[in-house]
């Protein structure tokens, strides 16, 4: 099944709030990327809704940061998880909290994300932490 146009500009999000995470890149060079990006260019809802996660979840990090660690298991530290897994749960708590979507449509683009860039089982972890969220 084809990906809609929210997902590709959540996708987009989490690999841009990841190398905020990785290698410390800046709002300006995250928003380039993803003005680099055909299926947001195309348009301009799209590109606002991804640049607005972008934004917002570095806006609120430590929030967030602070947030998730909450609801991981007893003597985990946000900072054991892995870079791609804290950008999906960044990203998924910043639309949990700040946003109308319906709570259940946010976890499972997350738990979408997941499979798709994490290990095997992290989408069942993240699916556990942010339904303890909401």
């Amino acid at each position: 099944m084809e990906k809609t146009r929210r997902q590709i500009a959540r996708e987009k999000a989490t690999i841009g709030v990841y190398q905020n995470l990785l290698v410390d890149s800046s709002l300006e060079d995250i928003l380039t990327f993803l003005s680099e990006e055909k299926t947001l260019t195309k348009s301009e809802e799209t590109m606002a809704f991804s640049r607005w996660l972008v934004e917002t979840t570095l806006q609120n990090k430590e929030s967030y940061q602070t947030l998730i660690e909450k609801h991981l298991k007893k003597g985990w530290k946000f900072e054991r998880l892995s870079m791609m897994e804290k950008a999906i749960l960044m990203i998924a708590a910043c639309e949990l909290l700040e946003s109308d979507l319906p709570k259940t449509i946010v976890i499972n683009e997350a738990v979408l994300n997941a499979k798709k860039f994490c290990d095997d089982d992290s989408y069942k972890f993240i699916n556990g932490v942010l339904g303890q969220i909401i």
